[in-house]
């Protein structure tokens, strides 16, 4: 599994693979072996390499107000899932956000917010159609799911960046696209 990870202001690419009882991790370009034992309620005991750390992950939820106001400021949905993670009994948290790689393409692409107005939405690498959610003429919300791609061995639901109507598709169920492949259209 790709992800990319952003703490203190770094995007960091990783890749997650099981082997047998234990986990490939690649982190910024080095190599990992990691041996995991959940210890309960957000606690886990990471063998890396041979070295025993103590880890702490909780999430981080937006609620209430906080969660509108996110909202409002045009948070894109899937924005990234956000943990504190602590090494060692008495380490002070840190803030880890995960994406989804495709995401923080989508993300790049458009100088980091939503799109106002309509327009055209691309593959932003190759991939295989899985599926198509709605169908030409459906009011969809911010968000709303309109295609699924295939790439990198993961599904990628690919959304409307702002409400509107699905004024064409471009694409159909089991077709290859391509980076910079029209998707749909949302007028």
């Amino acid at each position: 599994m790709r992800l990319v990870l952003q703490h203190g202001g770094r995007d960091v690419e990783a890749v997650v693979e099981r082997r047998g009882g234990l986990y490939r991790v690649v982190l910024a370009g080095r190599e990992y072996e990691v041996d995991v034992a959940a210890l309960g309620d957000g606690l886990a005991s990471l063998r890396l390499d041979g070295a025993q750390h103590e880890v702490g992950v909780e999430p981080v939820r937006a609620r209430g107000a906080e969660a509108r106001g996110a909202e409002a400021r045009g948070a894109e949905p899937g924005a990234g899932d956000r943990y504190r993670v602590t090494v060692g009994g008495g380490g002070t948290p840190e803030e880890v956000v995960v994406l989804d790689p495709l995401a923080q393409l989508a993300r790049k692409a458009r100088g980091g917010g939503g799109a106002a107005g309509g327009g055209t939405v691309a593959a932003l690498m190759p991939g295989r159609v899985v599926a198509v959610l709605v169908e030409e003429g459906a009011e969809v919300a911010a968000g709303q799911g309109v295609v699924v791609v295939e790439a990198m061995k993961m599904e990628n639901e690919i959304a409307a960046e702002h409400a509107g109507t699905v004024t064409r598709l471009h694409v159909e169920p089991g077709q290859a696209v391509e980076g910079g492949d029209p998707l749909f259209e949302i007028g």
